[in-house]
């Protein structure tokens, strides 16, 4: 009898406890449609609604996160920033720009988004597959889009993606199926037409049959601040650091929207729409590298260095440190040797020659 009476109690639990879901959601449907400056009913007052946890963005640490790119991997796609791929598709879009120096004096970008559906419907001009970027997209654990791959220092970045077992997507491999041509800038080369999708990108992943879950020893590794919150060493509403001569970016901080805005060698850096690139958060990793071979391609030693983090602002010192030729994540620290904590928004990531550390200037 104990046990039949535990049953019908659980069940009528069950039931009341459905019926109350209902009620909630026809009157949260009922306030969503109700006009504006209406008094509310005394339905409304006594109603109990549902409400589901919101996430953050686990490179951003910004709230509102799509549930359903909780736990999935990124994706980093390679961008040129020759002048002939100006303006970039896509440019205003990724929650990560990490940009390095090449080859003779030209940077390239990895842009890295936590979800697949805030990629755009088109991003680009695509280029080649380099070790240091296979390696920064591995630090992420995520989806590698390229076109094509060049080799440095004896090892080719086809070697280092099945070294590190990095999933790919290839322009080179299947330009006809993932990628496309743009032929409005055929006049200014073939390298700096191609383009994907992220339809063409979510179904690359899925015909490959690639991983979309993040491994948990990816999952979690930004600290961010709850808020924003000024750094601690000074003012900073003005960045200027760079690659070379010819790639210098400027940062120039707009107090009423807390955005700092890139110019590139003194020009608003825009997107196809004229829409200028600004970023709430600047990160200067200086480190070394050499030439690694005839052609002039650089490889990076990412095993760690010194850098400022600039937000809200103001800027800090710091260290960072990654390791170097594996699938080890970035990680920030202050001077003192504690995990740096971010304020929260998007991020542009200067991988920073040390020779260029005269050049950049704070202000």
């Amino acid at each position: 009898m104990k046990e039949n009476f535990s049953k019908w109690t659980k069940r009528a639990l069950s039931i009341g406890l459905s019926a109350s879901i209902m009620v909630a959601s026809v009157a949260m449907f009922s306030a969503c449609t109700k006009k504006s400056g209406e008094e509310p009913t005394s339905s409304d007052e006594n109603s109990t609604t549902v409400q589901v946890a919101s996430a953050n963005n686990p490179l951003t640490g910004v709230s509102g996160f799509n549930q359903s790119a909780v736990g999935k991997r990124p994706y980093a796609i390679v961008v040129e920033n020759h002048p002939s791929a100006r303006p970039q598709w896509g440019l205003c879009t990724p929650d990560i720009v990490l940009e390095g120096l090449v080859e003779g004096g030209i940077s390239r970008m990895l842009w890295l988004y936590a979800d697949a559906d805030s990629i755009p419907s088109k991003v680009g001009p695509v280029r080649s597959a380099r070790v240091d970027y296979v390696e920064s997209a591995a630090a992420f654990d995520a989806i590698y889009v390229h076109w094509g791959g060049a080799t440095t220092e004896g090892m080719s970045a086809y070697d280092k993606i099945k070294q590190l077992g990095v999933n790919d997507i290839d322009g080179l491999s299947h330009s006809t199926v993932y990628f496309g041509r743009d032929s409005s800038r055929a006049s200014r080369g073939s390298e700096h037409t191609g383009y994907t999708t992220q339809e063409l990108i979510k179904k690359a992943t899925t015909d490959f049959n690639y991983r979309t879950d993040l491994k948990d020893s990816y999952k979690n590794i930004f600290k961010f601040n709850s808020e924003k919150t000024a750094l601690p060493d000074a003012a900073c509403t003005n960045v200027k650091t760079g690659f070379s001569n010819d790639y210098m970016h400027t940062f120039k901080y707009n107090e009423s929207d807390g955005l700092y805005y890139n110019y590139m060698n003194s020009n608003p850096m825009k997107d196809e729409n004229g829409k200028q690139m600004a970023v709430e958060n600047v990160l200067i990793l200086f480190a070394s590298y050499k030439v690694a071979d005839s052609i002039g391609h650089v490889d990076y030693d990412l095993s760690g260095g010194t850098g400022y983090y600039i937000s809200n602002g103001t800027y800090q010192q710091i260290k960072w440190q990654k390791g170097n030729g594996g699938t080890e994540p970035f990680k920030f620290f202050t001077q003192s040797g504690e995990q740096l904590s971010m304020n929260p928004g998007k991020f542009w990531m200067g991988l920073v020659p040390n020779g260029m550390k005269s050049a950049t200037k704070l202000s």
